[in-house]
């Protein structure tokens, strides 16, 4: 609880939180639009997600549990497998896409924070970057809809339930938002999340 009040009353926390949560955003959407571009799938182009403004790319709900908790989610990139020229596999590596470059990100976050330690708004924005990144790597491997888990089982799933099990993700989105209001997403990700911070720590050598 007194992490959370330190979030809240503190408004440079709040900002370099949400810059943090800009920089893991914006290359992670990018990326999975692309490639689903060159699977055939034009959909994140026509819905303008194909941007470098990290703000297309954020979920405000998601977002504001990134700077409170220190684990979140983005806004999914749009897509529709049966556009695809692949639907399994398609579906598959654009899902997959998304934890491999969050845990590139917070990596290259790690390394740039241990370079930026004197100014300490900057190692605090970088530190953050490196841990939302490490920490969503994590999460959105969870089969919970709008998450990349939940993409990754839709392409595992047997034809004649995989496009059943997409049509009704939504229901997946309000589950979450449930467990997130009654606080037992929040308390089943505070051991993840405490995890992720000591390995952090000891990349950047704290």
């Amino acid at each position: 609880m007194g992490s959370f009040i330190t979030h809240i009353t503190h408004p440079i926390e709040l900002i370099s939180g949400f810059l943090a949560v800009a920089f893991l955003a914006l290359p992670r959407g990018y990326t999975q639009g692309w490639i689903a571009g060159l699977f055939g799938d034009d959909t994140p182009r026509q819905t303008k997600r194909m941007s470098w403004n990290p703000l297309v790319h954020l979920d405000p709900v998601g977002t504001a549990t990134f700077i409170l908790f220190d684990f979140g989610w983005t806004r999914p990139i749009p897509i529709r497998p049966w556009k695809m020229k692949s639907r399994r596999w398609g579906l598959l590596i654009v899902s997959i896409a998304g934890p491999i470059v969050n845990l590139v990100e917070a990596l290259i976050f790690a390394e740039i924070a241990k370079s930026v330690k004197l100014n300490s708004f900057a190692f605090d924005v970088m530190y953050k970057s490196a841990k939302y990144s490490l920490t969503y790597s994590f999460f959105s491997l969870f089969p919970i809809p709008p998450l990349d888990g939940s993409k990754i089982l839709g392409a595992l799933l047997p034809e004649e339930y995989m496009e059943w099990y997409i049509k009704y993700q939504v229901y997946g989105t309000l589950f979450m938002l449930g467990i997130l209001i009654l606080w037992i997403l929040p308390i089943m990700m505070n051991p993840f999340v405490k995890f992720f911070d000591i390995l952090i720590n000891t990349i950047i050598g704290l």
